[in-house]
């Protein structure tokens, strides 16, 4: 009888265990999130940037301008594109309509506030010619030395300007890449600071496909202004980044609204075609235009890892702001609710059936969510698990 109960004890205790393996979540993943906007800068054309002060129709101060996008750099990467140079002087100003210089206090404010991925390739990166373009490349490069590793790519000497920059976050090689439109007048030399060009993208490409990364990251400066419709063989343009080199996020600006938002969950890759404006002092007001013109798109994407240490796309954010052009601000939930609508009707009017579709969330700070699956990472399953029912959110932690 002695040796029945024991087999029984040990016979129940393996059925135990077994339940309790059943019915506990799997652990949390590792995770990588990255967050992104669009085109920033912090003086008007011809205007002198101040260290301390914003001045656009009035005077007011990077707290002010960031109070509201400072709680959303909350990701392990947070990334802008830097429309202008970055110097204390002029360098050789251009004849240009519109020429752009902020001041490296207002970058240094951004990177003590978590900002730490700078896209640089765009068609002001040369609004003060070769001085200028050098200017921002030694602030970047003294930045990096001195405070901690930063992404910056787009600019730099021969080969340089082509190639993604890459840093270890939490043990994950994370690239980036930048690459913009342009006449090629300021293409790199062996010896002289220059610019990625569209004509290069090419090479861009095959460097970012050779490049040894966890994730990978290209910024892309293209499109025809004010229009949310893709330009002509966009699509292709952009999702050759995912299919020939490995781009798990790309990220496009210049037309200075928002355009479509594609998720290839299959390949654990997202396009956004453009996120519009961000922080963008020196543009112009928007927040009177038509629904789906007024405003700009920051983006968050998630990323876990799996078995063999492959990122795996778990989530998308799409976080409309107005005031882009000043001071970012959450629209009203109902014009929160609207935009994201629209969003959701432009993607697929654009890209189909790879649209990405976005419900609202979070009324106190209107968001647009989408999810792909877990288990999730920590911050994916805090967003993801409020709207979803599934085995990586419901079941009880029995330990």
């Amino acid at each position: 009888m002695s040796r029945f109960n024991s087999r029984f004890r040990a016979a129940w205790r393996l059925l135990w265990a077994l339940c309790v393996a059943a019915l506990t979540p799997p652990a949390l993943a590792q995770e990588i999130v990255i967050t992104f906007g669009g085109d920033t800068n912090f003086a008007g054309s011809r205007q002198n940037p101040d260290p301390v002060w914003v001045r656009k129709w009035r005077t007011f101060t990077m707290e002010e301008a960031t109070a509201t996008l400072r709680p959303e750099w909350n990701g392990d990467v947070n990334f802008v594109n830097v429309e202008s140079i970055v110097g204390d002087r002029n360098g050789a100003i251009q004849g240009k309509q519109f020429v752009f210089r902020s001041h490296p206090e207002q970058m240094r404010y951004l990177m003590a506030h978590g900002v730490n991925a700078f896209a640089l390739a765009n068609n002001h990166a040369w609004d003060h010619g070769w001085s200028g373009l050098e200017m921002t490349w030694d602030f970047f490069t003294a930045e990096d030395h001195a405070r901690r590793p930063l992404l910056f790519a787009g600019i730099g000497a021969g080969e340089v300007a082509f190639r993604p920059k890459v840093i270890t976050v939490k043990g994950k090689r994370i690239a980036l890449a930048s690459v913009g439109f342009g006449s090629g007048r300021f293409a790199p030399t062996a010896n002289r600071i220059g610019m990625a060009y569209m004509r290069d993208y090419d090479f861009v490409l095959r460097a970012l496909a050779e490049t040894e990364a966890d994730i990978k990251i290209i910024s892309i400066h293209f499109g025809t202004e004010n229009d949310i419709g893709l330009n002509f063989g966009q699509a292709d343009l952009f999702r050759r980044a995912v299919l020939e080199a490995g781009a798990h996020l790309v990220i496009g600006h210049h037309p200075h609204v928002v355009r479509a938002v594609e998720a290839r969950p299959d390949d654990n890759a997202a396009i956004f075609y453009s996120l519009g404006n961000y922080l963008f002092i020196g543009g112009a007001a928007k927040d009177n235009r038509p629904l789906g013109q007024d405003y700009g798109l920051m983006g968050k994407a998630y990323f876990r890892f799996d078995a063999q240490g492959e990122a795996v796309l778990s989530a998308l954010e799409a976080i409309p702001l107005k005031g882009v052009h000043e001071i970012p601000v959450h629209p009203p939930p109902a014009r929160a609710a609207a935009t994201v609508d629209h969003l959701n009707g432009l993607s697929r009017r654009s890209v189909g059936e790879a649209a990405a579709v976005f419900s609202l969330i979070n009324p106190a700070k209107p968001r647009g969510l989408a999810c792909y699956g877990g288990p999730y990472g920590a911050k994916a399953q805090e967003q993801c698990c409020a709207v979803e029912r599934s085995i990586y959110c419901d079941l009880p932690d029995l330990m």
